[in-house]
C-alpha cells in the first residue's frame, strides 16, 4: 500500500481517536427495572419489561426474575419509555428516563394485577432482592436525584448527590460507578479512576465499571490497561460495538494487529449494531501487515454496512485514491 493511502487511513483513525478521547463516541449504560405490584401480591412470572426508544421501536425486552427485576446491559445512551406487560398485568405507571453514557439507571415501576394472580396472597416483599434490602431508601433517593441531574448534564450537582448517597451507604457500588463517570465528564481523571476502582472492589461483576475504567485509561493513552479492563468487562457480560471499538483501537495502538482483525470479526459475527467502524480499524491493521487487498476489502465492507455513514465519503476517497494510484503503475 502506498504511503499516501496509509496517511489517509491514519487521518481517519486520528479523527476517531479524538472522539474517543473527548467522550463524544456513543457509549452505553445499564438499566435495572424493579416492578412493584400495588396489591402486594407475588410477582407475576409472565411479566416482561420493554425499553422503548424515542422512535417507537423496542430497544430490548426482558422477563423479570424471581425478584421482579429486569436488567438490561449495554443500553445505548438516549431517551426511553418503560413498558410493562404480562398475562396478569392490568396496567403500569408511565416511566420515561434518559440514560447517559456509562451510567447505571435504577428504576421502580408500580404495576397492578388483573385480579387472578393476587389470590395467591404472597407478599411482594418476599421477592425483594438482597441489594434492595441493603441500600437504604435515603441513599437510593439521592442516587435517583443524581440520575436526574445527570440526564441534564449538571455534573457538579450530580456529584454532590452521589456523594450524599455514598455517605449514607458506603457500599453503594452503582453510585461509585456513576460518580466515576461523572468525574470523567468533568475531566477529573484521577478522581474518576479512584471512584471506579472502588466500584469494582465492591462489586467485581459490574461490567460497566470496567468499561468506564477502560475509557479513563484511554484518555491517558494507557492502551495495555484499556485492553485489560475491556477484556475483563467482556468476561462478565456480552460486549456491544462501542466496547469492541475501544478494545480494537487499543489493540491497534499496542500493535496487536491480529487481535484487531479478530475483534472486528467478532462484532461482525455477533451482528452488533453500529459496528461498521471496526472495519476501518481492521483495514489499518491489515495495512500495517502489508496486506493491501485485505485492507481494501475491509473498507469496502464498511461501505456495504454504512453507505451513508459519517465516514463513508472519506472512505470512498481513500478507495478512489488507491484505484488511481494502481492505474498509474
Amino acid at each position: 500500500m502506498t504511503g499516501r493511502l496509509a496517511v489517509l487511513l491514519f487521518l481517519l483513525l486520528g479523527n476517531a481517536f479524538a472522539q474517543f478521547s473527548t467522550g463524544s463516541v456513543a457509549m452505553t449504560g445499564r438499566v435495572r427495572v424493579q416492578i412493584w405490584f400495588a396489591d402486594h401480591a407475588a410477582c407475576d412470572p409472565s411479566t416482561f419489561v420493554a425499553l422503548i426508544a424515542n422512535d417507537g421501536f423496542t430497544f430490548a425486552d426482558n422477563a423479570v426474575d424471581g425478584h421482579c427485576v429486569a436488567e438490561f446491559f449495554d443500553v445505548r445512551a438516549g431517551n426511553y419509555h418503560v413498558k410493562v406487560t404480562g398475562a396478569e398485568v392490568a396496567s403500569a405507571d408511565n416511566v420515561d428516563f434518559t440514560l447517559s453514557p456509562g451510567m447505571t439507571q435504577d428504576l421502580e415501576v408500580r404495576a397492578r394485577h388483573t385480579g387472578g394472580f393476587e389470590a395467591q396472597g404472597l407478599a411482594a416483599a418476599a421477592f425483594v432482592s438482597v441489594s434492595d434490602l441493603s441500600v437504604p431508601a435515603t441513599a437510593r433517593k439521592e442516587f435517583e436525584k443524581a440520575n436526574h441531574l445527570i440526564s441534564k448534564q449538571d455534573w457538579a450537582k450530580a456529584k454532590e448527590r452521589l456523594g450524599k448517597a455514598i455517605a449514607v451507604y458506603p457500599l453503594y457500588a452503582a453510585a461509585y460507578n456513576n460518580l466515576g463517570a461523572v468525574y470523567t465528564h468533568m475531566g477529573e481523571i484521577g478522581q474518576a479512576r479512584e471512584a471506579l476502582q472502588k466500584a469494582v472492589s465492591l462489586d467485581g461483576h459490574m461490567a460497566l465499571a470496567y468499561v468506564n475504567l477502560g475509557r479513563v485509561s484511554f484518555t491517558t493513552k494507557d492502551f495495555p490497561e484499556v485492553e485489560t479492563f475491556i477484556e475483563k468487562a467482556m468476561s462478565l457480560a456480552a460486549p456491544d460495538a462501542e466496547q469492541l471499538k475501544l478494545l480494537a483501537y487499543a489493540q491497534l495502538a499496542d500493535h496487536h494487529l491480529d487481535q484487531v482483525i479478530e475483534t472486528s470479526r467478532q462484532a461482525h459475527r455477533s451482528q452488533l449494531r453500529h459496528h461498521a467502524f471496526l472495519h476501518v480499524l481492521a483495514a489499518k491493521a491489515s495495512e500495517l501487515k502489508s496486506k493491501s487487498d485485505d485492507s481494501i476489502a475491509e473498507l469496502k465492507e464498511y461501505l456495504t454496512e454504512e453507505p451513508t455513514g459519517p465516514r463513508a465519503e472519506k472512505i470512498r476517497n481513500v478507495l478512489a485514491a488507491f484505484k488511481a494510484q494502481t492505474a498509474e503503475r
